[in-house]
């Protein structure tokens, strides 16, 4: 498994949240993990990753359950 959660997607499913919140709260500071990446170019899309640890230390879950939680479906 990897070990950096590369959407906003992966990252709502650890945290079991909307993936538009992952974005709004990862892009407004309110959510103070991972890291937002701007696009390169007007219009482009903004891109969001975090580590397993990071997620998991920032809702105090273990590493095991945020990696459980990402293999459910």
């Amino acid at each position: 498994m990897s070990e950096i959660l590369n959407t906003a997607t992966k990252i709502a499913k650890v945290i079991r949240c909307d993936p538009c919140e992952v974005r709004h709260k990862m892009r407004t500071g309110k959510w103070q993990f991972g890291r937002v990446i701007l696009p390169d170019k007007k219009g482009g899309l903004y891109q969001y990753e975090a580590t397993i640890n990071e997620v998991a230390k920032y809702i105090d879950i273990s590493r095991e359950e945020a990696e459980r939680r990402l293999a459910e479906r």
